[in-house]
This record gives structure tokens, sequence and C-alpha cells, in this order.
């Protein structure tokens, strides 16, 4: 015979001690990592960019914070640039076979209602890209390594501000 068929064997106790188990476990609360923002991420207004690797960083902040909102609560301000450094030369000359673009961002988000300074930093991307020996390879290459770099910049400062905005 099996212990759970034995008459008297504290199945009872073993159910009550399992329910009692589960109403614990139902107090308790996971968030996520960074917190979710809830109604915060809805009012941020991302800056205007000025250059095209500007506007790739923003765009995807703005998708990350809901889209354009009207009257919000916080404002950010960026500056982003970028550049390009030949790591690998090959030959004679000026010629380089592999490269690293460099994206950064400088951000300060501030509250439009008070103007105080919430978080204020900056995040740098490095993207290695090949550089071949065609003169348009090469500039796909360099614009593929700084659209890279420049989501995984926005994916940063999303996360510095999600927790600054979290606590």
């Amino acid at each position: 015979m099996l212990s759970f068929e034995v008459p008297g064997s504290g199945w009872k106790p073993r159910i009550l001690a399992a329910v009692l188990g589960l109403g614990l476990l139902a107090g308790c609360q996971v968030q996520p990592l960074y917190g979710t923002m809830d109604g915060q991420k809805q009012s941020i207004s991302v800056a205007a960019a000025e250059t095209r690797v500007a506007q790739i960083v923003r765009n995807e902040l703005v998708l990350g914070f809901g889209g354009e909102q009207q009257n919000t609560a916080y404002s950010l301000d960026l500056n982003v640039t970028s550049s390009n450094t030949g790591i690998l030369p090959v030959g004679s000359g000026d010629n380089l076979a592999a490269a690293r673009m460099t994206v950064t961002a400088d951000y300060v988000l501030t509250s439009t209602s008070t103007g105080e300074v919430i978080k204020s930093g900056s995040r740098s991307v490095d993207a290695q890209l090949n550089l071949p020996s065609q003169k348009f390879a090469q500039e796909r290459a360099g614009l593929d390594a700084e659209n890279r770099a420049a989501r995984q910049v926005a994916a940063l400062v999303r996360a510095d501000i999600a927790t600054a905005l979290s606590r």
C-alpha cells in the first residue's frame, strides 16, 4: 500500500498546508526589474532631433514611451553624436578592413511642472563593421552600424529613465 492510501495518513493536513501556502504566495508581488512606469510612461516628450542618428534614437524612445503625447509630465532633451574609427589597417596606405562606429547619447530628463532635473546621464554603444573594398558597400556598412548602435543606445536610455521614474 502507498502512504496516501493508508487511512489516517495525514492527507488533510497536507491539503490544508498547500492551501495556506498558496494563500501566502498570493500576497507576494513580483515586479519587472526596471519597474513598469504605468502612467508615467505615457507622459514623456522627447526633444526634436537634428541628425539622422539622433532621429533614430528619438524614434525608438518615442515608440518605447508609447508614442507622442500632449501635456506631458516630463521632457527629455537629447544630444546624440556618432563617430567612426578604423581599427584594422590592411596593406600599405589608408585602407582599413574593419571599423568601430560609436554612438553616444547625452540626456537630461526634467519635470515640466517644476523644471527639476530627474535624471541626466550619458550612454555610449560601439558597433563593429567590416569595410569591403567597394565604396558604396562601405557607406552602407557604416549606416547599418550606426542604426544598430542608435537602437541599442535608445534601449539603454529608456532603461535608465524607467529606473529613475520607478523610484
